[in-house]
């Protein structure tokens, strides 16, 4: 017989998610390696019970050892193997060390001003190594030095490669080890916007010594577009992904021949995400003449093979919606993390026969199983903005096996502000998303303008209108949904962390939005203009049009600290005393001003925290506070049960 649900008013609905349950499932996969020597899988993973990463070896459960790289802020691609023999970079002391069989043996010199990341092994001459390499030499951000470097991992020794570029990524080696092919760009560029690929003819002396001459741009303009995730199907055939389409899409280049797309016809959708980090992998060689590729339409990702040599491709039946980190390890085998709609990340391993899948999950951090009929199944939505441009949206319904709101009631709604801003929403599996839908709330995350997965132009728009259109595009989006009947529009909350959005939103629309919470939320733009890490030195003045120097009246009119007296809803803020990215006085600052204005504000100052929670304590207060914030705003007390 089937249950007929219980009606009650949203936001009261009985739930058995608690902010416990979230804080214990914080555990995320940050990198995965194989060793193609004998098909070993390790992975990164992220543990802020414990306040660090640690490498894994996936298939025994085992764990190796702290690691971690901070290569361009935002780190990545800490770990390399080979034969047996691990190569990770560490943190604090940014050196390389190696594990074979259990001993550890540092690598580099303990040289604090040196760290390292990308690391590969020369596929015949295991004791030679390439990296990049950052020096902080001078630590002021203008004068951080990038390199692409190999190294001696038998005395240590580090030797120059390529210099005179701002910054590099991504180096990877040619089955014989006679090419490398390497990423480099400039600023203002950011990676995502602007890299070039480069190839280089690979020289060993007999000393021993590598060197790279006869480089060879293959692809990626200044300014104009990206080429990034090289991988060689063989010695003379380097594949790559490519945006002067529109859309990031696969290439490939024929050494001493063309280089072309791969596909006839363009598929409108992105094959790669932003890298805001290294390492990042979103597909691999499956044999000399298949790619196994991910693609992202309407913020939903899916896997499609693609033929090299027809420019065709076949779609791959995957129940994943979210996938990353994507690794070869043997012809038609690679493993990835791979998210559902009702389960959080795993590590797959996936081995197509006759383009038919099988998946085997080799791990999965999963303390609490989620019980059927709670995981919200999200809605893509498709809304407009003032100039009839589109504006996408993922909606989450409020869900529960056990109850159902009154039909003549709409649920208040919890919209997220998505950090970045080049950056979007998984529809996967969340439990902090759960939190609320389990309770009978909505929630809206708003991909606006300037969000990654919808095309180069789409990521344009928010060019010099940072702060503004995003703002804006996020309200348009709340009215629309509200019209469509999904949500009450006068229970709207917001959160969001990272940049000004939530706050200006407060600011601009004093009246549209119910409560905001914001977390290590950037108050003075220009303040932090120039104290920003050498990645994102530039990256202000392409959100807002110039320099402070050069337009200071949109850096003002567009920080929140400057408006705080604007400010009408009861506002959170949160912040770690420790952030290195986002000085904490800016909160202070602000949480002062909204204070003194006679504001209504809270304030969880972390102190042993940096930029974002890390800590399960930490977060689970976070949870417990934000929850209990937005459900005063409205009078609720939902009970919980644990699960």
């Amino acid at each position: 017989m089937q249950y007929k649900p219980r009606v009650e008013q949203y936001g009261l609905w009985p739930s058995p998610v608690t902010p416990d349950t979230v804080s214990s499932q914080v555990v995320t996969y940050e990198d995965l390696t194989i060793d193609t020597t004998n098909e070993s899988v390790y992975h990164v993973e992220r543990r802020p019970v414990e306040g660090r990463n640690v490498l894994v070896e996936t298939y025994r459960k085992k764990d190796c050892i702290q690691t971690g790289s901070v290569v361009h802020a935002y780190g990545g691609a800490p770990v390399v193997a080979r034969n047996n023999v691990v190569f990770f970079t560490n943190v604090p002391d940014f050196r390389i060390y190696k594990i074979e069989k259990e001993h550890l043996t540092g690598i580099t010199p303990n040289k604090p001003q040196f760290r390292f990341a990308n690391l590969t092994i020369h596929p015949t001459r295991p004791n030679l190594m390439v990296a990049i390499r950052e020096d902080y030499t001078n630590p002021d951000p203008a004068h951080v030095v990038d390199t692409v470097v190999s190294v001696n991992t038998d005395t240590g020794v580090s030797t120059v490669l390529s210099r005179g570029w701002d910054f590099y990524a991504n180096p990877v080696f040619n089955p014989r080890g006679t090419k490398l092919a390497w990423l480099r760009w400039n600023h203002p560029d950011m990676p995502f916007r602007s890299t070039q690929l480069v190839v280089g003819d690979v020289q060993i002396s007999t000393e021993n010594e590598l060197s790279i001459t006869d480089e060879t741009v293959i692809a990626g303009d200044p300014g104009v577009s990206i080429a990034q995730q090289a991988l060689w199907v063989n010695d003379t055939e380097l594949t790559f992904l490519h945006d002067i389409s529109g859309f990031i899409q696969p290439w490939i280049h024929c050494v001493g021949g063309e280089t072309r797309p791969i596909l006839k016809q363009p598929i409108l959708a992105d094959l790669a995400e932003p890298m805001w980090s290294l390492g990042m992998s979103s597909y691999a060689v499956l044999n000399t003449d298949h790619l196994l590729c991910t693609i992202t339409k309407s913020g939903f990702a899916s896997l499609i093979v693609l033929c090299i040599s027809s420019g065709t491709f076949e779609e791959v039946p995957s129940p994943y919606v979210d996938l990353k980190y994507m690794k070869r390890v043997r012809a038609n085998q690679v493993v990835l993390v791979a998210s559902q709609i009702d389960c959080g990340e795993q590590i797959i391993r996936m081995t197509l026969e006759n383009n038919n899948p099988i998946f085997h999950v080799l791990a999965s951090f999963s303390k609490i199983p989620v019980r059927d009929g709670f995981a919200p199944r999200p809605e893509p939505l498709v809304l407009g903005d003032s100039m009839g441009r589109d504006i996408h949206a993922l909606f989450f319904p409020p869900t529960h096996p056990q109850f159902a709101g009154p039909q003549d009631e709409k649920p208040p709604c919890i919209l997220r502000f998505h950090s970045g801003p080049t950056s979007r929403t998984s529809p996967a599996f969340s439990w902090d998303r759960v939190l609320y839908t389990s309770r009978g709330w909505a929630w809206l995350d708003v991909m606006y303008s300037g969000s990654s997965g919808y095309g180069r132009q789409y990521m344009e728009r928010l060019d010099g209108q940072g702060g503004e259109l995003d703002v804006q595009d996020c309200v348009e989006a709340t009215r629309q949904t509200a019209a469509k009947g999904l949500i009450d529009g006068n229970r709207v909350v917001l959160t969001g962390a990272g940049g000004p959005s939530v706050l200006m939103s407060a600011i601009n629309f004093p009246d549209f939005y119910a409560a905001a919470c914001s977390q290590f939320s950037v108050c003075d733009i220009a303040e932090l203009y120039h104290k920003s890490p050498k990645l994102q030195l530039f990256y202000s003045s392409l959100l807002l049009g110039g320099t402070p120097e050069e337009v200071p009246q949109v850096y003002r009119a567009r920080s929140p600290l400057f408006h705080a007296r604007k400010i009408r809803s009861p506002i959170l803020l949160a912040h770690g005393a420790q952030d290195p990215v986002i000085p904490v006085w800016q909160t202070d600052a602000i949480a002062r001003e909204i204070k003194e204005s006679g504001g209504q504000v809270e304030y969880l100052r972390f102190e042993d925290e940096g930029h974002g929670v890390r800590r399960a304590e930490n977060l689970r207060l976070l949870q417990e506070r934000q929850l209990a914030f937005f459900e005063s705003t409205f009078g609720f007390r939902s009970p919980s049960k644990a699960l």
